[in-house]
Formats: structure tokens, sequence, C-alpha cells
């Protein structure tokens, strides 16, 4: 990896820099950067996940493959710095159609490798791991405090009573401030400040609203420094009665001003009351919710009045809601070991209105919530980084314990007979990133479905569920006795080249309370072309391509170059609007069904301008000789041996060689030419093995077109 310079700022891409080989990643994981008690949840993380790296081609935009590390040896316990390196392999994994894929480490020792997957080990990669301790210089406030108390009960007795204060803001005791800087109408009360500037001067027109109130000021100023300069000069008695009038004119319109605004406060003043006294019936929590998991409390909710009532329980946000089935109740009781009663069939529930239950005089129910969010509202990327906070965000002016991820809120109001509200129940949600446990990508044809049955690693052996976190994702579950326990997932791609993500939560409890793994999948979306080829011909085809709306430059890349060719092969101009042809060239080494990708890479912004997914069904060529020969194993030299061909036409031909194990056998010679029906001798050389078994090598000899003419067959056996 060589690591690129910064853009020159002429919209050419960048080149790479004087620095040393290799990508580097700092974090500063401090109680400046994390929130409260993520410093706990981040060592936790640390101890029991696996880091996942995706390597990538930054010319092809090719998947090269996968590669994993644990992170538990980043744990300092108590040491000043640790540091580990890694050697790990980059391993690519193909997939046939309709295979089954399965979860976790395929290419670990003593795993089962599914029917249809191929690994391919790609390359090394050298990761250093390092956690560096040192005193943080910035004191946090209770940096080291865990978030709120988790006690599942929420008592509304500390909202009873209206603290006092203003109307405009929340009462209750203040700090003391002997400075008050005022601030603008428009940022107080902008309805007040719309009505004060909605009037207009005569003959012009101008933005209305609170907008208005910096023309008004400025106007005022004017006025001032005019009267101002008229005293100063010594103007006549004519220019001083038109400032006088000016004056008398500007005080008119205070005094209007003030009308309004009484007129105004006196309308809005009910309002503003009612405003006032709901605070006191309002009870303020927080709770921290991840992915998949569900956060049980119970609302301490009590009948003040010596009057029975009928109490309706309205919820503003889907993702919160009350726990109706008793069992249920009990389940997230005996987990929180909570020990409040439970109270059989305490909701009336009518059609699809609000649910309802009846409280009797100064009786006070606990009424259970949960709340469950299965969407993460951002992209994987950006919530990747979310409990880390990169070290070049610190000089970027970003507050104090930000968050990437919105906090949520949730409003849940509690009214009696006649719509009186009892108490309200106002909701903060503060998100925080799940932990994935697996992260599979796929690449499929655009516009249709793509259907994967996942195996769950043999520890899973209870009755499982499953959740997503998208609307247009079907997920089940297939289980039986002594069968093996599959997950089944329907998703739609879209349009090429889009990718679509999204999570799948594991659950072992009926009531998907707590998720035991999280699945992050990405689906690639490819335009689809399906080739039948025979092994060892060149089978040619044309792609159209479609230019965009500007000039670009633009290079096509493929996974397999052995057996991929296109023409043109480097650099070439794709015309705004056009339409032109990409002429592509297969030759593929071994039968079977397999995908090959087709990138078109504008080289110039690092962007994809199109992608293909070529679905190759070869089939094996017709063996006219066949052969075999026996070496010897584990020794340093390898063999040379002949065959010979014969021309069967009369005219002279070139003919070209091929091999389906370029590893194991090379040709002396490349191509020849031989006169019609005339021999020619081939020559060979065999690669020592190191191990003993047996091969077959298949020997294609194609013509001038690349057409497969003959093809041998050689088995070697090593001894």
């Amino acid at each position: 990896m060589m690591p690129l310079g910064e853009d020159d700022g002429r919209g050419c891409s960048p080149v790479p820099s004087l620095r040393s080989p290799g990508f580097q990643l700092k974090y500063l994981v401090d109680p400046g950067f994390l929130k409260p008690g993520e410093q706990r949840w981040f060592t936790r993380y640390l101890a029991g996940q696996t880091l996942q790296i995706d390597v990538w081609d930054g010319d092809s935009l090719l998947l090269v493959g996968s590669a994993a590390v644990q992170m538990k040896h980043l744990l300092r316990q108590g040491r000043p710095a640790v540091q580990v390196s890694h050697e790990l392999e980059v391993v690519a994994t193909e997939y046939e159609q309709d295979a089954v894929v399965v979860s976790g480490d395929v290419t670990g020792f003593g795993s089962v490798k599914p029917i249809g997957v191929h690994t391919v080990v790609k390359g090394q990669l050298y990761l250093t791991l390092a956690n560096v301790g040192h005193l943080c210089e910035q004191r946090v406030r209770n940096s080291s405090s865990l978030p709120p108390s988790r006690s599942r009960v929420i008592s509304s007795d500390g909202a009873s009573c209206f603290e006092g204060g203003s109307l405009l803001t929340r009462g209750g005791p203040r700090p003391v401030k002997n400075v008050v800087q005022a601030q603008k109408l428009a940022d107080v009360d902008g309805a007040l400040a719309a009505l004060l500037f909605t009037h207009t001067q005569q003959g012009h027109e101008g933005p209305r609203g609170a907008g208005r109130e910096g023309d008004a000021v400025r106007r005022r100023k004017l006025e001032r420094m005019k009267s101002v300069r008229l005293q100063e000069s010594g103007a006549e008695l004519g220019g001083r009665g038109t400032s006088v009038a000016a004056q008398q004119s500007v005080r008119a319109q205070h005094t209007r001003d003030l009308r309004v605004i009484a007129a105004y406060r006196e309308r809005m003043k009910a309002e503003s009351i009612t405003s006032a006294l709901s605070l006191a019936i309002t009870t303020q929590h927080t709770i921290y919710a991840t992915l998949g998991a569900a956060e049980f409390f119970e609302f301490a909710l009590k009948n003040p009045h010596n009057t029975p009532h009928t109490v309706t329980i309205e919820i503003d946000n889907p993702e919160l809601s009350l726990i109706l089935d008793s069992r249920e109740w009990r389940y997230f009781k005996d987990a929180a070991d909570l020990h409040t009663p439970v109270e059989e069939d305490m909701f009336h529930l009518q059609g699809g209105l609000a649910p309802q239950l009846f409280l009797r005089p100064r009786e006070t129910a606990h009424i259970p919530f949960k709340y469950q969010t299965f969407s993460v509202g951002q992209p994987a990327s950006v919530q990747a980084s979310a409990e880390l906070r990169s070290e070049k965000a610190t000089g970027a002016g970003l507050p104090l314990n930000s968050s990437m991820m919105p906090t949520k809120h949730a409003k849940v109001l509690f009214q009696a007979s006649g719509g009186k509200p009892l108490a309200v129940l106002r909701l903060t949600v503060e998100p925080r990133p799940p932990v994935v446990d697996q992260v599979f990508r796929f690449c499929h044809p655009e516009l249709t479905f793509l259907k994967k049955a996942i195996r769950l690693p043999p520890g899973h052996t209870l009755p499982g569920r499953t959740a997503r976190s998208t609307s247009d994702v079907a997920t089940r579950t297939s289980f039986g006795p002594g069968e093996p326990r599959d997950v089944f997932l329907k998703v739609a791609s879209g349009p090429s080249p889009e990718s679509k993500d999204f999570f799948v939560t594991i659950y072992t409890d009926r009531w998907l309370a707590t998720p035991v793994q999280i699945w992050q999948v990405h689906l690639h979306s490819l335009q689809r072309v399906d080739v039948s080829c025979v092994t060892g011909h060149r089978t040619r085809l044309s792609l159209v391509l479609r230019g965009t709306q500007t000039v670009r430059n633009v290079r096509a890349f493929t996974s397999h170059p052995q057996e991929l060719t296109t023409d043109p092969k480097g650099v070439f101009v794709l015309s705004p609007h056009g339409v032109q042809d990409l002429h592509v060239s297969v030759r593929p080494c071994r039968a079977g069904s397999r995908f090959v990708h087709l990138n078109l890479v504008d080289v110039d912004y690092h962007q994809l301008v199109a992608s293909w997914l070529i679905c190759l069904s070869c089939r094996p060529p017709l063996i006219s000789k066949a052969f075999e020969i026996t070496l010897a194993a584990g020794e340093g030299k390898g063999a040379n041996k002949r065959i010979t061909y014969t021309n069967p036409y009369p005219s002279t031909r070139t003919y070209h060689l091929h091999s389906d194990h370029p590893e194991l056998l090379q040709f002396k010679e490349d191509s020849f030419q031989v006169g019609g029906r005339e021999t020619y001798t081939i020559g060979l050389r065999f690669v020592p093995s190191q191990r003993a078994g047996e091969e077959e090598i298949l020997i294609y000899i194609n013509d001038h077109e690349d057409k497969n003419e003959e093809t041998f067959c050689v088995k070697v056996i090593y001894q």
C-alpha cells in the first residue's frame, strides 16, 4: 500500500507521497472522546470481538479478500503500552449459484467447507496493533461515571408541582448570574417577531416575518445617525423640525409596538400557562439503546385524584411499545431482577384504539414499556467510527462527547377521561453503535431477488428467531431435531452499481430481548451477463457502454485477468451520452459454474462507472488423446517430456498452447507453426511437486483465432 498525497486543488487525482509504504490509523479513546460509560463497553468490545478487514484494489475497485484478527491482545491490563504484530492471510471467497453460506470462519482448522464455496489465499497482510496509555490532559466532568442507573422503575413523584419561573423557559432553581445578555426577539419568540415586522414601507416590498427584524434595526440606526449629523452641522430650523418629526414618528411606532406586544401576550397567556403547568407532570428519562436489544422499564403512574379514571396511553414513537402480554412482562422482570407486581389483563384493547387501563383513587400502577430499534439511521461506515473518534477530528471543533449517531426522542401521554393529562413521559434515546459478529458480502444481478441460506455454527442449538434492520428484507429460520440450523435471506437488489447494507439479528429467546449475534450484510448490485462456453476455448461477446453527462477517462478491470480480457485494454475515453462497445474475450481454465467480476472505473476520480457480473457456465472439452506419466515427488528437479501433434489441414497453420495448471506444466514454446499434414513435437516441462498424489492436466491446442482444435489430457502420478 502506498499513501497518497493531498489533492492539488486542480481536480487531479492524488499522487503517491514520499512517506514509507503502509497505512496507519490512530484513534483517541480517552474520556474526552468517549461518552460516560463507554470506556467499560469499549474494553468489553476489545476482549470479545474480532476485527474484520476488507482489502480492496484501489485502481479496479474490486474486493481482493478479507482478513480477521482478534482484538483481545490490545488490552493493556495495567501496562503502559502493548503492541502486537500479525501476519494475516487475505482470503477471497467465491460463491457458486444457489450455494449455502456458512456463518463463521470457513478457512479455519476443523471447520466444514460448504459445497459450492471456494476460498483462495490472495496474499499476506502485515498488521501492527498498539494500545498506548497516556494521561488525559482535558479534565472531563464525571468522566468515569457510568450512564444513569439502570433502575427499571421510573417514578413521577418528583414532577408533582410547578417550580415557577418564566413562561418562555422551564422553571426551577437557576444559578445566580450578574450579567444578562439581551437576545434577539426572533430567537426568543419568533411568532411575536413575525407579527411586529410584517408591515412594510410604502412602495417597498421586502421579506416578511422574523427576518425583517434586522432591517428594522438598521433603519433605526440610520435615522439616529441622520439626526445626529443634522444637529452637528447646525442645519436650518426646517431641518431640525424634520428631525423632531422623525423622532415623534419613531416614538409613535414604539407605542404601537407595545400595544401589539400586550395584545399578543394576552392572547398567548393561556397557552403559555398550560405549557408551563404541563412541565409539572412531565418526567424526563434517558435510555441507552443498541441495535436489536430491548430496553425494558416500568413507569409508576399514580392517580392523584379522589375519583377513579380510565387512562388512555398514547405513544408517538413506533419503536417504543407497551408490553401487553403478561408472560413477556414476567420474562423481562426476571431478566432485570425486578420484583414489582404483575397484573393479568391490565390493559383494555379495542380495535386500533390506544390501550387503556383503569385506576382507582390514589392508586399507583406500574406500566411496562419496551424500547427496541432495528434501524441504524446511518450508513455502516459512519456507525463503525461512532465509538472511535479519529485523532484528526480533535482539531475540527467537535463538541465534547459528540456522537455521530443522532439522539432520538419519544413521548408518552397518559390522559384521563375527558382528555385531561395525568402524566407525561419524555424519553431521550442515546443510540449505541452495534457490535457486529459476522460480515457477509454478496454480489448479485441487479433488480432480482437474492436468496441465501446461512448456516449457524453448531453451538446454536436452541430455537432461534431473526429480525432485520430494513423492511424490504425477508428472513426466516429452519430447523429440525438433529438437523443443521439455517437462516434464509431474501432481499431485492437495486440497479447497478448500487449497494445495499442491512443488519440481521439472531435471537434464541421467544420475546426477541437480546440478540446473540448481529450480522452485517452488504449486497452489491451488478449487471448480469450469462456466458456459455467450453473450457480452453475463447468466447467473444460485446457489452454496451453508455456515456454519462461528462467526458470520462475509463478503464476496464476484471477479477480473473487470466481468463477474461477486454478490448480496449488500457485507458480510453467515454464520450458524454454516447454509446460504444466493450469487447470481452473469455477463455476459462476449468469446467463448472462461477462468477467473474468486471468493473469500468473512472481513472481520474476513482469512481465506479459500471459493473458486470459475468456468469460462466463452462463445459469440459472433448479429450482427443490421453497420456499417463509417473514422477518422483519431493525432488528438486522437474521432468521434460515430449508429445507429438499432427496438423490435419493441407495448409500451414499456427497454433497456441495453453494449460489449465500453468503452475504444474510449462511449454518449451507457447506457440508453433507446422506445415500441412506434418507432425510437430511439443516440449513439456513438469514442475516438481512436494507431495505424492495424482493430477490431471489439460493441454489446449488452439488455432490463430484461439479456438480449440484439440485437447490432450496428461495424468501425472507423483510417487
